[in-house]
């Protein structure tokens, strides 16, 4: 039987999965015909029943078109994190707008005081 805290830590991945997955639109049966397993198998790893190993978890990122960050708890507030949520913003913009967006978030960085 898992301890507490890897309990909590597997609950809590299991939610980031589900939210994930609820974002991109998918049922359970559509994930788990993604990663070749049956939906109780998808079932089991948003209720945290199940650890995942980090291939498991890398290939979950891809099928949901997200970070294996995303579903690791406690990672966000990291420089790293905000990247790639950015990165993720920017994705689907244009040249210009996403130059745009650059631009005002380095004039927000030198107007909180960063310095190159």
């Amino acid at each position: 039987m898992k301890d507490d805290f890897e309990k909590k830590i597997a609950v809590e991945v299991g939610a980031a999965i589900k939210a994930k997955r609820l974002d991109a639109g998918m049922s359970q049966d559509q994930l788990a015909e993604r990663l070749g397993v049956g939906p109780e198998a998808v079932s089991r790893m948003e209720r945290g029943v199940v650890g995942l190993t980090i291939p498991k978890l890398v290939e979950l990122a891809n099928v949901l078109k997200c970070s294996v960050e995303d579903f690791i708890p406690g990672a966000s507030g990291s420089t790293q994190s905000g990247a790639n949520e950015i990165a993720q913003l920017l994705e689907p913009l244009d040249k210009n707008n996403m130059k745009f967006v650059v631009e005002m978030v380095q004039k927000l960085s030198s107007h909180l005081g960063y310095k190159k």
